[in-house]
Order: C-alpha cells, then structure tokens, then sequence
C-alpha cells in the first residue's frame, strides 16, 4: 500500500536547537574534500543541530555535506565544566536540502556506527529531551 509520498517517521522527534560541529568522516575523507575555505582546524565546521531522534539528528549547516557521505558530529554539552559531549556520532546523510533564506543546507542524517557509548548518549539525550533526565536540554 502507498504512503502517497508521506515521510512516515517511526522515532520520535525532538525539535532543538543546539551549536555543534561537523566533519566528514576518515573513512570518507578520500572521496568527499570541503573547500580549503570551509573547514576549519582539521576539517570540523559549525553547524547547528535542529532535530533529534533514536534513528537520527538533523543539522543545518553552511557548509555542503553530499547525500549519502559520513559525517562526524559533535555536540558539546554546555552544561559541563569538563567540556563534555552530549552526543559523539557519526550519521550518514540521507537528505540535503538548500535553505530558502540564507545560503545553508538542512541535512537529515541516520547514525552509524552505533557503539554502547553513542546508544548511551542517544538514551541520555532522549531522556533530557523528555524532561526527565537530570538535566534541562
């Protein structure tokens, strides 16, 4: 049966707005080069985290990342003296879209590389986000 086109999403999905910063993956580092302009200190630029779910996050970025490339993300937790991460992942981006206001990208990103310590901070995450962790997202 058809959906009619309709993204049907099966996590639940929080709204945030977070600064982060993002880099393509080692592994894909032959395959997808930024700019000598774009990155910064070892290839990371800023982007901003817009959404969160078991399955994924989304970022907007000025940066253009390819559909379908790996991209580490980082997520500092602000919170922290320590200069923690509320998440450290790595995503493969499965949607980019052009923004319609400013020149940046939406890109939707599913994880990979699902360690016990990612599945703990998603967890951690989700929780917050939930208002029941011990912190406030």
């Amino acid at each position: 049966m058809s959906n009619g086109g309709l993204i049907i999403r099966r996590n639940e999905r929080h709204e945030v707005s977070l600064p982060s910063r993002a880099r393509v993956s080692f592994s894909h580092a032959d395959v997808v080069k930024l700019s000598k302009g774009a990155g910064g200190k070892d290839g990371w630029v800023d982007v901003h985290l817009i959404d969160f779910s078991r399955a994924g996050i989304g970022i907007v970025s000025n940066t253009f990342f390819p559909r379908g490339s790996l991209i580490e993300v980082e997520v500092p937790d602000l919170d922290s003296d320590t200069g923690g991460y509320l998440i450290k992942c790595e995503m493969r981006a499965m949607r980019v879209q052009m923004t319609d206001r400013r020149p940046a990208y939406l890109i939707g990103g599913a994880f990979t590389k699902l360690s016990d310590e990612v599945n703990a901070q998603i967890d951690d995450l989700m929780l917050r986000l939930n208002g029941e962790g011990d912190h406030d997202a």
